[in-house]
């Protein structure tokens, strides 16, 4: 109840039961005019902070930016065509998001898969690329990661697998082998990386209402329900299906072609753009994708 009142609606129901609570004692116009012109603040305001969380210039300015080592950086650039395409101010915020990363969530290796500097920095760099028109890019969806060397045995659907997102436990799990094989061809739209953590901000965008949603939660569930609505489309439906340009597996539920589209949109954005440009579109204003972060 007390995050519904802290939201726009519950804000607004506030200042308008106080508004008629006033008339009726006094009498006076005038305090209509004056509550409906506060109303009319609020909403504007609240326009102006979603307009403004999503510039680059907001997103990424900070007077104080977490810095990483000269080897750090490397790993990130040996790896990340991403990151060597950023503006120099970008990579630096992209720096500072991924120290941030790593003190936030725990990353931990299962089956005697060894976790050095380099595995923690490529997992932290995966999901900040993903996230990185986002202000608010850490969601509380997940806190641990899992690591296993290849497949792993799930307890809980008894078969083997390569990567999952828990959000009853709060973890996202990977093989490292199919995670690193995800980044090292970064051209063939398997991203395991990309994927699982997909899940992970669609799950953290439904837990909220639309009252207590970030302004990245909100853009990436309205972006998710505009898909599901265009798929519904016969035409266009077939017209994606039959492209060939998507796995199969995309289509097995809403959620998993969320996550599938996701890597599509990393791995081979020209090609994407010129087979399926609506979906295209919808998938660059939900995760608040911008081009004037690269060099020209």
């Amino acid at each position: 109840m007390r995050k519904f009142f802290t939201g726009t609606k519950g804000s607004v129901i506030v200042i308008v039961a106080f508004t008629v609570f006033w008339y009726l004692i006094f009498r006076n116009a005038l305090q209509i005019g004056i509550s409906l012109f506060i109303v009319s603040l609020f909403y504007g305001v609240d326009e102006v902070r979603k307009k403004v969380s999503r510039k680059p210039q907001y997103i990424h300015y900070k007077i104080f930016s977490r810095k990483l080592s000269e080897n750090q950086q490397a790993i990130i650039r040996r790896n990340y065509a991403f990151y060597r395409r950023l503006k120099p101010d970008f990579q630096r915020s992209f720096d500072d998001r991924v120290a941030g990363f790593l003190k936030h969530y725990r990353i931990i290796g299962r089956q005697g898969m060894i976790l050095d500097e380099e595995k923690k920095i490529l997992i932290a760099s995966c999901y900040i690329q993903l996230t990185f028109g986002m202000y608010t890019y850490l969601n509380d969806s997940f806190n641990t990661i899992l690591v296993y060397p290849d497949y792993y045995f799930s307890s809980i659907t008894r078969q083997d697998h390569l990567g999952e997102f828990n959000p009853g436990l709060k973890i996202v799990v990977f093989s490292w082998k199919h995670f690193f094989d995800g980044i090292k061809n970064d051209n063939n739209n398997y991203n395991l990386g990309i994927h699982e953590f997909s899940h992970a901000i669609l799950s953290s965008s439904r837990k909220k209402n639309s009252n207590n949603q970030t302004v990245a939660e909100s853009d990436f569930a309205e972006g998710y329900r505009e898909i599901n609505k265009i798929l519904q489309d016969r035409g266009f439906y077939s017209l994606v299906y039959n492209s060939e340009y998507l796995r199969k597996y995309a289509f097995t539920n809403s959620d998993e072609f969320i996550s599938v589209i996701l890597e599509h949109f990393f791995e081979t954005p020209h090609e994407f753009k010129a087979r399926l440009p609506e979906l295209f579109e919808i998938v660059k204003k939900m995760i608040n994708y911008r081009e004037e972060w690269f060099q020209s």
